[in-house]
Formats: structure tokens, C-alpha cells, sequence
């Protein structure tokens, strides 16, 4: 493999699971009248989460460096994957925000 998509896939497996971390939820909140019980994910179900993270994290990560790689060999480059990434992105986040907060 190329070692542009190697290091391609190496940093995003490291900066998903660095989100993954954080984004995870490890816990679930149930109110009863006035209390709050929390329940804790279990441990293999958090680390689940996580190294889903982890995958999608290096693929995208593998497909940047793939862009840019065939850029180099056919020309000029063109901005269409990222174009596209970006899109998906923007549109998770709004509807990520939307759901929080509608």
C-alpha cells in the first residue's frame, strides 16, 4: 500500500477514536418523578462504539489520501471528494442540531 494512504489511515483511525471517545454515550439517564437513575453502558458495548468510530474514521481517512495521491499522478487536482465530504459532514452536523435541538 501506499505509504500516503498508510499514514492517511493511521491518522484517522487516531483522530475517530480520539472522537470517539468523547462522542460515545457510556451512560443512560431515566427520571422518575423527582430522581435520576443512571444506568452505565457496558464495557464491551462502549468499546464497540468507539472502534466503530475507529473504522469509519479510517476509511475516510484512507479515501483523503487516495484523492490526493491520484491527483498527483493525473494532473491537476480536482476538490470533488473533499467537496462532497465537506457537504455530508455539514449536513450531519445541522441534523445533529436540529435534533438536539427541536
Amino acid at each position: 500500500m501506499n505509504k500516503r494512504i498508510w499514514n492517511g489511515a493511521l491518522y484517522g483511525l487516531v483522530i475517530s477514536l480520539a472522537l470517539g471517545l468523547l462522542m460515545v454515550n457510556y451512560s443512560m439517564k431515566s427520571y422518575k418523578e423527582d430522581l435520576t437513575i443512571i444506568n452505565y453502558v457496558p464495557v464491551y458495548d462502549y468499546v464497540v462504539g468507539v472502534l466503530r468510530y475507529g473504522a469509519i474514521g479510517t476509511l475516510i481517512g484512507m479515501f483523503i489520501a487516495w484523492r490526493k495521491n491520484k491527483s498527483e499522478d493525473d494532473g491537476p487536482k480536482t476538490y470533488y471528494g473533499e467537496v462532497f465530504l465537506g457537504v455530508l459532514f455539514l449536513s450531519c452536523g445541522i441534523a445533529a442540531l436540529a435534533f438536539l435541538f427541536g
